[in-house]
């Protein structure tokens, strides 16, 4: 029978999702969610004029990259991370950390180290709130929100990290309250030798304005030493002093640098892939902020050295730390 619609029936389907492009399937909930929401594009500036500062200061210092990729679209986080996944994940997470935190104050055990808590744990909030400011930056100048939602979960990460830190200050310093906890962590922060390896690189990468240069320095230089250094490392050395609790919410914590990792190390493969001369151009860039690495590992693995006589001398710890680097380069594509 003809109902009089047979040439609309012939017709090919409309393409639903045409941002896309050819992408010969139906996009995931992620790339629906992601696909070109960035933001702070050129197309799609900050809510003021294109010729106010802020938005003239994201154009130069993205366009100032020398990463040669044809469009950053491509790219995809090996999480593929979600707003509603992530507040999922770390939700989980946190109910795990309260769970801990809860435990171990009814069992009412008094932590056996406060003076290594006081000069590796509570200062570290300083460290945390760096690398927030500059994942924060990061997100702002990222060429795609492919790229940028993940610097925004990152940022997210730390600013957990802050929090949890400043609780567990605070908890000490009821536990000890003549240690004074909570007031003398920015003097360690800025004075303490084993904390200027990380300060000096976290002030270094508030100064590093191009895009290329602050993921190279931030993501895979500065924030995966710290985060072997301050958390895998320190979870060492709270094990070894009998506080398990700092032990655990270590390795949870850690969790959140090993997905940053993912991420960082899945970006510069993509941008090797789509030009081999970014290969030469990361390696550049590397060793620009690799004295900067060096000076990290000399004195950051000082830091629970002191309290852990013959049991993992500062070289051991540095040899750890630039060993997980190093593979995490190499996952990357590169070279240390």
């Amino acid at each position: 029978m003809d109902t009089g619609n047979s040439e609309e029936l012939r017709r090919p389907p409309l393409k639903t999702w045409s941002a896309f492009g050819n992408l010969g399937r139906r996009p995931s909930e992620y790339e629906i969610v992601t696909h070109q929401m960035n933001h702070t594009l050129r197309d799609k500036p900050l809510e003021i004029g294109p010729d106010r500062h802020g938005n003239r200061w994201l154009v130069r210092h993205r366009d100032a990259a020398k990463f040669a990729v044809k469009d950053w679209d491509g790219f995809r986080d090996p999480d593929q991370l979600t707003y509603r996944k992530y507040v999922t994940s770390q939700d989980n997470s946190e109910t795990y950390l309260d769970a801990v935190l809860q435990e171990f104050d009814q069992l009412g055990r008094a932590e056996t180290a406060p003076d290594f808590l006081q000069a590796c744990l509570t200062p570290s909030r300083y460290l945390a709130h760096g690398l927030q400011m500059m994942s924060a930056y990061l997100q702002q100048l990222a060429p795609s929100a492919y790229v940028g939602n993940c610097a925004a979960f990152q940022t997210a990460d730390h600013l957990r990290r802050v929090q949890r830190v400043a609780y567990r200050t605070k908890q000490l310093d009821r536990t000890y309250p003549g240690r004074s906890f909570g007031t003398t962590e920015r003097r360690a922060w800025e004075q303490a030798p084993a904390w200027q390896g990380l300060r000096k690189g976290i002030e270094r990468l508030l100064v590093a304005f191009d895009w290329d240069d602050a993921f190279v320095g931030l993501n895979l230089v500065v924030k995966p030493l710290a985060d072997e250094l301050t958390l895998r490392q320190f979870a060492v050395a709270a094990r070894h002093l009998n506080t398990e609790l700092d032990a655990l919410v270590a390795d949870n914590l850690f969790l959140d640098a090993e997905r940053s990792r993912r991420w960082s190390a899945a970006l510069t493969r993509f941008a090797i892939a789509e030009d081999s001369v970014n290969l030469g151009r990361l390696h550049t860039l590397i060793a620009k902020w690799r004295p900067l690495a060096d000076e990290i590992v000399e004195t950051g693995s000082r830091l629970s050295e002191a309290f852990l006589p013959g049991l993992n001398s500062s070289d051991q710890i540095a040899a750890a730390a630039v060993g997980a680097w190093r593979s995490f380069l190499e996952e990357a594509g590169l070279q240390a």
